[in-house]
């Protein structure tokens, strides 16, 4: 599966900054399902549709010097299908690995 990234940005923020991010998404979510992006002249707006599929994993590294969280939404531009397309949606569950830098 090829994927074109649309939008990436790292930074470090402190905890209340990422509480800040964050809400500021779900504040998107609730309100329409478009959100949108801004950083280093990268701009858009991505309209979600009324379901998605999520995953979270949180991991602790080898040595537990480190934790990862990651959250990942999936949908397609025909999702709301129904029940029917979720052996297709285990199928592409190696895809979240393989197109995941973090995993």
């Amino acid at each position: 599966m090829t994927h074109k990234k649309i939008y990436e940005v790292h930074r470090t923020l402190d905890r209340a900054e990422l509480a800040h991010q964050l809400r500021g998404l779900a504040d998107e979510l609730d309100t329409g399902g478009v959100i949108t992006y801004d950083s280093d002249g990268t701009a858009g707006a991505l309209a979600l549709p009324d379901e998605l599929r999520s995953e979270l994993v949180i991991t602790h590294g080898k040595n537990d010097d480190h934790i990862k969280l990651v959250a990942r939404l999936r949908f397609t531009e025909n999702d709301g299908a129904g029940a029917e397309d979720a052996d297709a949606d285990s199928a592409d569950d190696a895809d979240w690995e393989a197109d995941d830098p973090y995993a």
